[in-house]
Parts: C-alpha cells; structure tokens; sequence
C-alpha cells in the first residue's frame, strides 16, 4: 500500500461488505454492486498504470475470489471501516467506493476520504450532500425540474408541527381543480406561511402542478412522509386520511427531520447516467417496481433498458437534473415518477431525486453494456478520454442487445439476462 508514482492506485469498497454489516434488507444489493465492479475493474490487471486494491471485512472475505487480480490485492480487516480508512486512506491515490446516503455514509465517506487528499472517482462531498438530503435537492432544483409540493418538517414533542401538515392535507386534498388558485393558498394563513418551503410559485409555470393526478377524486390523494436522508422506500408514513398523522410520531423520534411530499399517481422508473462533474450522459431508462401502501413500502424489481414514448424526455429531465448540481460524478441514478393520467393530452414527469452514486441498475448494465462502465469512469475522471467521445462510443444510445430484470425475493436479488 506504498504510493508509486508511475503507478494509479485505487482502493475499492462498498460500504457495508467492508463494515461487515449484514442487514438482511440491503446485503444483497451490496453484494451483488460490489461483485459487479470488481468484475469490470479485474479488466485492469492489462493496465500497468492502474492497481486495484479491494477492501473488505473478514466476514465478506469472500467477495472477489473469482477474479484472480483483484484477489491477490485484497485488504481484510476486522476493525471499524472508518477508523481503518482515517489511518490507511492516505496510503492509496485514488478511491472508488460504493455506498447509499443512509445515516448520511454516502457524504461522510466522501468528506473523509477528500480531507485525505485522495481522489474521489465519484461525486465529491458537497454534490453529495446536496443529493444526500432530499430538501436541499428540492430547493436546489426548484425551478429547474418539476416536482411534487414538498415540505420541511421537524418531529418533536409539540404539535405546532402537526397541525401544519393536517393544514397542508386538508387544503391540497379540498382542491380537485388543476391546480390550487393563489386565492385558495392565501385564505388559508398557515399554508401561506410555510409555502416558502414548497415549491409552489404563482410566477414560475415549471412550479404549477398540471391536470395529471388532479382530476383524480379528492379521496385519491395522499401525502408521503419519509426522512430526508432516507434510502429507497425506507421508513415511510402514507397520508391518506387526516388520522394518519398520527402515526407519524410512531416511526419517525424526536428531531427527526422529514419531507412531507404530495403523493403522485404513475409509474416509477429511473434514468443511470455517467458524469464527469459538469456534464452527463444518459445511457439507460429503467422501470421499477414499487409497492407503496400504508402497511408496506417495498422495492419489488425492475427492468432495463425500458421503451417509452417519453424516454427522451425523461432522459433531457435527467441530464438537467445533475448538471445543475457541479460535482456529480462518476455513475448516477435519477428517480422520476411519469403519471398515469393523460387527461392534459399527456403525461408529465415528475422529478423526486438523485442518488449521487452506484444504483442497482449498475448491476443490470454492467452484465449487458457493450462498454466497460467502472473503467470507462476511471479513465473520464482522469481525464483520458472526453465525456463526448463517450457518447460517440455508445453511451448515450440506449441501444442493447438484451435486457435484465431484477426481483426481490426475500432479502435476494434475482437477477435475469434475457
């Protein structure tokens, strides 16, 4: 682990296979992210320029055994991750590492690792915390995307709180119009105070919700409650009547900080994009599969690349998305909800965030892209090759010659090439 200076090193990591943390409802997914990138970094045992060391808790051990290169760099440990990587990290020049922005280890990494001097081949520390916390994306994005009327909350003993967010309910759900008319927003003293919040703006058109889910009965609509360094479908209260309030003090503790969210009726899907900081490619629109009710909110599976005749627009929403935010980089996920009510003449897109990091898809596209993505990135980021010229080879075709799905099974990951 000695810097040679004619020679890249790079530790790679996942989170929670080098943490040594079995959670039984993410281990899979990390396990098969992992395995995925050491699949395609292996390639570089040609490469004299680059060394791959993989780190991993001796519990994991096992990951990356079938790939003779990255095994005979393997780093075990059986300590804290963090405290290896504050005595170790500076030891290598670069770092690829894999993580989610639970408990905020997606931007606490990040910001160790940069305080180290080491290279990030990934989103740096402040992209990362814009992404990580889902109210500062929303605000960042307010008038650049469309997105669902959204809410800052804090949980606490007082009720102050509550009240606002039956206000909140009681108003959005009284109105079945296309929108909720200035007039309405300012009979209504509480709304008007916390609409700095929301992304409601009687000047900005981008803000104004269309008739998509409006024209819905008013017994349709709901609010979602969920943290705003939450992951996935983690922790969330559905509201779709005023007593659900109630159960939101039931998940979320005290000093909880949450985003209170209106609930868009469609289908969601999601956009892997490739980015070298300040430009991105899209290269693949994927579907998932959510179950989202009041007594479970779960990832079902997924599909990609998917065909839909809004693709590219999604794709434009995407690409706007993470450009807005300079530092995104590396491999990136869009989540976006299309609606499915086309009484305006068409759908619409909502935008709901952006996963600043390797995303599920990565698995899918890394076992059917016709281009080597890990290494690719590595070789964008160290300016060897130019994002354009990325896109000339293919990437941002879309074009594969098969697909793969994915379904949850259990705490499993199915995974099928078809």
């Amino acid at each position: 682990m000695v810097n040679n200076n004619s020679v890249n090193s790079v530790l790679v990591f996942e989170y929670y296979t080098a943490s040594g943390k079995n959670d039984p409802t993410i281990i899979s997914e990390a396990k098969c992210l992992i395995d995925s990138l050491l699949n395609e970094l292996s390639s570089f045992s040609e490469d004299n320029d680059t060394k791959i060391h993989f780190l991993v808790a001796n519990d994991f051990k096992y990951i990356g055994d079938n790939y003779n290169y990255i095994n005979e760099n393997k780093i075990i440990i059986d300590v804290s991750l963090e405290d290896w990587l504050k005595s170790n990290i500076d030891k290598f020049d670069s770092c690829m590492f894999i993580s989610a922005e639970e408990n905020m280890n997606l931007y606490n990494l990040a910001k160790l690792i940069e305080d180290k001097g080491v290279k990030i081949y990934g989103s740096d520390s402040n992209s990362t915390l814009i992404c990580s916390n889902k109210f500062l994306t929303f605000k960042h994005l307010q008038s650049i995307v469309k997105q669902p009327k959204t809410f800052q909350f804090t949980i606490s003993d007082e009720i102050s709180w509550e009240e606002s967010i039956k206000d909140i309910f009681k108003s959005l759900k009284s109105s079945n119009d296309s929108r909720i008319s200035d007039n309405e927003y300012s009979k209504n003293s509480k709304i008007n105070d916390i609409n700095k919040f929301s992304n409601y703006s009687k000047n900005s058109d981008i803000n104004k919700s269309s008739n998509d889910f409006r024209t819905r009965s008013s017994n349709d609509y709901k609010l979602i409650v969920k943290p705003i360094y939450g992951v996935d479908c983690q922790d969330m209260v559905i509201i779709s009547e005023i007593e659900d309030i109630n159960n939101i003090k039931n998940v979320f503790p005290n000093n909880t900080q949450v985003l209170v969210q209106e609930y868009i009726h469609g289908d969601n899907f999601s956009v892997s994009l490739i980015s070298d900081g300040k430009k991105a490619i899209p290269i693949s629109f994927n579907k998932q599969y959510i179950d989202i009710n009041k007594e479970n909110q779960s990832y079902i599976g997924g599909e990609l690349p998917f065909n839909h005749p809004d693709l590219e627009s999604a794709f434009l929403i995407a690409k706007k998305a993470v450009e807005s935010i300079e530092g995104i980089k590396g491999f990136v996920g869009v989540d976006l909800i299309i609606t499915d009510d086309y009484s305006a003449g068409n759908n619409s897109i909502y935008f709901l965030e952006i996963n600043s990091r390797f995303t599920t898809p990565y698995v899918g596209l890394s076992k059917i892209a016709k281009f080597n993505i890990g290494k690719s990135i590595i070789n964008l980021l160290d300016n060897k090759i130019d994002i354009s010229k990325l896109y000339k080879e293919g990437f941002g075709s879309n074009k594969f010659d098969k697909m793969v799905k994915f379904k949850k099974n259990g705490n499993n990951l199915d995974i099928e090439v078809l």
